[in-house]
C-alpha cells in the first residue's frame, strides 16, 4: 500500500471513529489534507475495498472500515498518544486510595475503565488456588455451629457456616484450628486440599468433620475461581448508534452473565505482558464478533494473576484506550502488590 492509500485510509478510518458515519470522497478529500480531487480518492477508496480494507454498509453510501481494515490500521497506521498526566492522577485517585483493600482495588480499576471509555469494563479477578494459606480460625458460634475464616497470604477472607450433627467442644474446636495451621499454613490452597483428603483418609478422630467441612469450604472457593469476573457498564453501549437494530447487544449481555467462554479466552491472554486486542472474529468467540476487546495482563508480585480490560464497538479510539488499560493494568498491579503510594506515583 503506497503512502497516499496509507494516509487516505487512516483518515477514513478516524473520521468513522469519531462521526459513527460512513465517510464519503468528496468529504475525505476536503478532510484528509492532501491537495486532491474527489474522483482520485474515489479511486484509491475503491481500490482499498477490492482489497477488503473497506466496505459501503448501504448502495450509494460512504465507506466505513471492515475488521480487516482497523487491524491494518491498528498494527500499521496507528498514533497512540501517552496517557495524558491528568488521567494518570485521576486513576492514582481513585484505584491507589483504596489500598490495602484488595477487593476494592478490583471494583475501583473496572469501574473507572468503564468510566473514561463509556464501555464496558471487565476485570479477570485472581486465582486463589495458587495462593498461600495464611491461617484458618474456627470460631463456635452455637452448640452445633463453627463459623471456619480463611485467610490468604494476600489478605482474602473467606467464611463459611459449618453446621455439626453433633456438638464439638471448645477445646476440640480449638485444637482442629492448630492442627490445620500447623499442617498446611503457607500452603498453596491447592495444595490445602490434596492434603487434607489423604489425612480424612486416614483419620477417624472427632476432628474429622470439621476438617471435612474446611475441606467443602475450599473446595467452594476453588470451584468459584473459576469464573470470577467483574463487569462494570454493560448498558453504556446501548446509547451506541453501531447497535441500533442489532441483536448483538443481546448476545454480549447473555455472554457476560454465563462468562465461561470469556473467562477461557482471557486466560490465554494472561501469558504474554502486553496490551492484547482482539477485533471482531479475531476472538473466535461468536457474541464478540462485531466487538473489540482491548485487554492486559496484569502482575502481583511479580507473578501475572489477572487480565483487565474493556469490551467496545470496533469503532472505538484505540490511541486513547491502549495506553488506558495499560496504565490501569500497571497500577492494579502495583495497589494489589501493596507498593507505597510514592512507587505508585512512579509507574507513570
Amino acid at each position: 500500500m503506497d503512502a497516499r492509500a496509507r494516509h487516505l485510509l487512516r483518515s477514513l478510518i478516524e473520521q468513522h471513529i469519531s462521526s459513527g458515519h460512513p465517510v464519503g470522497s468528496r468529504q475525505l478529500a476536503r478532510d484528509a489534507g492532501l491537495q486532491i480531487s474527489p474522483a482520485t480518492v474515489r479511486n484509491v477508496i475503491a481500490e482499498l475495498e477490492e482489497e477488503g480494507y473497506v466496505m459501503a454498509p448501504h448502495t450509494s453510501a460512504g465507506r466505513v472500515p471492515t475488521r480487516f481494515g482497523y487491524r491494518f490500521f491498528v498494527d500499521s497506521l496507528l498514533r497512540v498518544v501517552p496517557l495524558p498526566e491528568s488521567s494518570s492522577r485521576f486513576l492514582l485517585q481513585r484505584i491507589g486510595a483504596r489500598i490495602p483493600d484488595a477487593d476494592e482495588v478490583l471494583h475501583a480499576a473496572t469501574e473507572v475503565l468503564s468510566e473514561l471509555t463509556r464501555m464496558v469494563g471487565f476485570i479477570r479477578v485472581p486465582r486463589r488456588a495458587t495462593r498461600a494459606l495464611r491461617h484458618v480460625d474456627f470460631i463456635a458460634l452455637r452448640e452445633r455451629e463453627v463459623l471456619a475464616i480463611f485467610v490468604t497470604d494476600k489478605g482474602d477472607v473467606e467464611n463459611r457456616l459449618i453446621r455439626l450433627e453433633t456438638p464439638l467442644s471448645p477445646a476440640t474446636i480449638t485444637q482442629a484450628a492448630n492442627y490445620f495451621n500447623e499442617c498446611y499454613g503457607g500452603r498453596s490452597l491447592q495444595e490445602v486440599m490434596g492434603g487434607l483428603e489423604e489425612d480424612l483418609r486416614q483419620s477417624r478422630s472427632e476432628m474429622e468433620r470439621i476438617l471435612r467441612s474446611a475441606m467443602e469450604l475450599g473446595q467452594e472457593m476453588l470451584a468459584a475461581d473459576q469464573e470470577r469476573m467483574l463487569f462494570e457498564g454493560e448498558f453504556q453501549l446501548l446509547d451506541l448508534p453501531d447497535f441500533t437494530g442489532s441483536d448483538r447487544l443481546r448476545e454480549l449481555f447473555s455472554a457476560v452473565r454465563q462468562k465461561r467462554e470469556l473467562v477461557l479466552l482471557l486466560d490465554q491472554t494472561m501469558r504474554g505482558s502486553d496490551v492484547r486486542l482482539f477485533i471482531g472474529e479475531e476472538s473466535g468467540f461468536a457474541p464478540l464478533s462485531d466487538f473489540s476487546v482491548v485487554s492486559a495482563p496484569y502482575q502481583m508480585d511479580g507473578e501475572p494473576v489477572g487480565v483487565i480490560g474493556v469490551i467496545g464497538p470496533m469503532r472505538m479510539p484505540y490511541q486513547d484506550i491502549i495506553p488506558l488499560v495499560d496504565g490501569v493494568a500497571r497500577l492494579l498491579g502495583q495497589a494489589l502488590s501493596q507498593e507505597d503510594s510514592a512507587t505508585l506515583e512512579k509507574i507513570f
